[in-house]
């Protein structure tokens, strides 16, 4: 009975130490081995995370999933998880958190690409989500864009040509009778005019060669293309001649700059002074005009004051 009674408390012992090493395994295969920080990323679409999903930086196990709330945002559904990582873990500002998965049949996780900011992220605070970098996630993202692709531009596209086609039989069925008869009527009419436009054309070329391309007239167009070139030659000596007039002037006037300078500065000031006794002269003027005009009215009424005399009057006789 002893006996039986040891035994039982042996595999007792044994049933609970197993059960013990399970739980330290499982623990630390969910990288739950201690005390855990909690921080939360944003993403679009969480296809096979779940609650316990393995969080890595860098393929580093460090913790894992602990929970997934959705969350209405600008007008569409995003995820919050709840990442619960190893207490102490450094985690730096820029660091960046997406799904994906180590292998093709490998389950997916939760992986941080490290940043290279000095500062780093507290616990409780978001890390920043980046695109899934799994294949699956691609060839999904890929089939969305065929599909969208297929809905909204073959599918309008081959509609049209449809249409398009079903119009062109049907104009082809109804005037492809009559079409042909014209092309067999011009056809016809080509083939009889060609012998005579053939006739024509070598008539106008004999013309040609006989009467516009000859020896004379050729040479006058030689002649003519050489006093082209006389006059273009001439043209380009003017030129030439033109420019070094204008260089000569240039520096005929650049090295008289101080003369002109002075006559210019020698010029403005007998203007200056002429501005200045401008009012001056013009009342002399004006006396002057005055004076002429009363002595030219004198003459006229007696020219003897020429000589010396003035004019009668009734009470006194005239000078002598």
């Amino acid at each position: 009975m002893k006996d039986s009674r040891i035994n039982y408390v042996v595999v007792g012992s044994f049933v609970l130490a197993m059960l013990v090493a399970l739980v330290v395994v499982v623990a630390l295969l969910t990288g739950r081995g201690g005390a855990t920080d909690s921080y939360f990323t944003r993403m679009d679409n969480v296809a096979g995370i779940k609650y316990g999903t393995k969080v890595s930086y860098e393929g580093f196990d460090i913790g894992q999933v602990e929970a997934i709330e959705p969350l209405r945002r600008d007008g569409k559904t995003v995820f919050r998880l709840e990442l619960s990582v190893q207490r102490g873990w450094q985690i730096p500002k820029d660091s960046i958190a997406y799904v994906a998965a180590s292998g093709i049949l490998a389950a997916v996780a939760v992986e941080i690409k490290g940043g290279s900011n000095a500062d780093m992220l507290k616990p409780g605070t978001d890390i920043t989500a980046g695109p899934a970098a799994n294949i699956f996630a691609v060839m999904n993202d890929v089939a969305g864009q065929v599909s969208d692709l297929n809905q909204n531009a073959l599918k309008p596209l081959l509609s049209s040509l449809t249409q398009q086609v079903g119009s062109l039989g049907a104009i082809l069925e109804k005037h492809a009778p009559e079409m042909v008869s014209n092309m067999v009527a011009v056809t016809a009419d080509l083939a009889a005019k060609t012998p005579r436009i053939t006739a024509d054309v070598e008539r106008m070329t004999g013309t040609l060669s006989s009467k516009v391309v000859t020896e004379a007239n050729a040479e006058q167009i030689r002649l003519s293309i050489a006093n082209v070139a006389q006059l273009s030659a001439g043209l380009q000596d003017s030129r030439r001649k033109i420019d070094s007039m204008l260089a000569s002037l240039d520096s005929t006037v650049t090295g008289n700059k101080d003369n002109i300078d002075q006559s210019l500065k020698d010029l403005r000031h007998t203007l200056q002074a002429v501005s200045r006794n401008i009012d001056s002269v013009t009342y002399n003027l004006d006396g002057t005009t005055r004076n002429l005009h009363e002595f030219s009215r004198q003459i006229r009424d007696n020219p003897g004051v020429l000589i010396g005399g003035t004019k009668g009057g009734e009470d006194r006789p005239a000078r002598k």
